[in-house]
């Protein structure tokens, strides 16, 4: 393993894949799709570079209880497509 481009190991070599489905961990959530992460940054700024290359679904899991009126965001941040919850599933815009 190696550093990689945010400091995280990644392997030496192989085969790179590109997701197309990601879980994205949240500390809260609002109905437009916008988290509230752990920091950093790291998630929003991979689903932008994974989006910029095709389509990619953000799937955040979460309880009822983690929900917000809104969530701060920034220019950078990036929405869920899905927030699934123990109180059902919410798609924000559908």
């Amino acid at each position: 393993m190696v550093p990689g481009t945010f400091g995280a190991l990644v392997p030496a070599e192989g085969d790179w894949i590109e997701p197309e489905v990601l879980i994205v961990p949240l500390l809260a959530f609002d109905r437009r799709g916008y988290r509230l992460g752990y920091g950093g940054g790291f998630y929003d700024r991979t689903l932008e570079a994974l989006r910029a290359r095709g389509p990619v679904t953000a799937i955040g899991f979460a309880f009822a209880a983690q929900e917000v009126d809104e969530v701060p965001i920034e220019a950078t941040d990036q929405p869920l497509d899905i927030v699934v919850t123990d109180k059902g599933i919410l798609i924000p815009g559908g």
